[in-house]
């Protein structure tokens, strides 16, 4: 199998490297899940949750955006 790294920068930050990526079919915007057990730390790509919201159109305008970015 092999091996690759990635750097954590000071803002605990790191970049995927490619084949990661590839392998767990990931791109920009998507999430990714953590599973810790006693063999290590899993990563996988997490499954997009629905948001119950999201039926409530009316309250997803720019203003409310701004007005509620603070809760």
């Amino acid at each position: 199998m092999p091996k690759v790294t990635a750097r954590v920068t000071s803002k605990s930050q790191l970049v995927l490297p490619k084949e990661v990526r590839a392998r767990l079919g990931v791109g920009p915007g998507d999430t990714l899940e953590f599973r810790i057990d006693a063999k290590g730390v899993h990563v996988e790509k997490a499954q997009p949750q629905d948001d119950p919201f999201a039926t409530f159109d009316e309250w997803a305008s720019k203003a409310d955006d701004d007005a509620y970015r603070d809760l």
